[in-house]
């Protein structure tokens, strides 16, 4: 294949992990990513495909990682997690790169909390902009980074198809890893990702996902704090992308 696609990643917590099963059906089938733009973990997931990860070595990432190596509690007022915990990983996991060193090229997106504006990040360290798409409100402190303070890229924009579509003239494959208001509510967390799931629901009527290719993982009922279940939402990716292989082939040959 000579052509090649760009994707939108979305926001979604634990839900996001589907993005990793996505990038391994892609590879499977040898289709090019010409660009990733990314909102809250699925700025993450790609983020660290962008600086060397192939979706083999993020699947094996994500099952060995602990809630102990990236949370560290705060008593700040600014959010329940200080977030140093996770930058440090995520310098060690990215090795310092850049955005200039990224292959395939990445943008994220986040949100200026004081400003109530969005924000593309696509300069300076990734680990930097990675902390910041991830700024889940409430739950992680703001960041500060670049004369902004800076909070979870899903507020405003949950699955960045409009930054994709900037990275490359190639079809958009946009991943949506889901909006889930059921299930039990047993904590604080639970209370708040349920809220950020009501909003994104309302959002969504307004500002739909028109990709040329849309892939919607169906993960298993979960809260998206719990990321206790990464095979399955691992593979609930790969089988939605592994679904829809045939239209973006289609696409492909459209482009070529």
């Amino acid at each position: 294949m000579s052509a090649g696609v760009t994707l939108a990643l979305s926001s979604g917590g634990a839900r996001g992990l589907s993005h990793i099963g996505v990038l391994k059906c892609l590879e499977r089938h040898h289709v090019p990513i010409l660009g990733i733009a990314g909102s809250s973990m699925g700025g993450l997931v790609g983020g660290l495909y962008a600086t060397g990860y192939s979706g083999v070595m993020l699947e094996q990432l994500a099952i060995g990682l602990r809630r102990s190596q990236w949370i560290d509690f705060s008593l700040s007022k600014m959010g329940m997690v200080r977030g140093q915990k996770l930058l440090g990983l995520l310098k060690v996991l990215t090795r310092g790169l850049g955005f200039k060193d990224c292959h395939p090229p990445l943008k994220l997106v986040a949100v200026d909390i004081q400003r109530g504006e969005e924000v593309v990040l696509d300069e300076g360290a990734v680990a930097d902009a990675v902390r910041a798409t991830t700024s889940i409100p409430g739950i992680f402190s703001p960041y500060a980074y670049q004369g902004r303070l800076l909070v979870d890229g899903g507020v405003l924009n949950r699955v960045p198809v409009d930054l994709a579509r900037e990275m490359a003239d190639a079809p958009v494959v946009a991943v949506d890893a889901g909006i889930d208001v059921s299930g039990e509510l047993k904590s604080v967390f639970d209370i708040l990702f349920q809220s950020f799931d009501v909003i994104a629901r309302e959002l969504r009527q307004y500002k739909p996902v028109i990709a040329d290719v849309l892939i919607e993982p169906r993960v298993p009922q979960s809260r998206n704090a719990q990321f206790t279940r990464v095979r399955e939402f691992i593979r609930a990716g790969e089988d939605a992308c592994e679904a829809c292989m045939g239209e973006i082939s289609r696409q492909l040959e459209g482009s070529a």
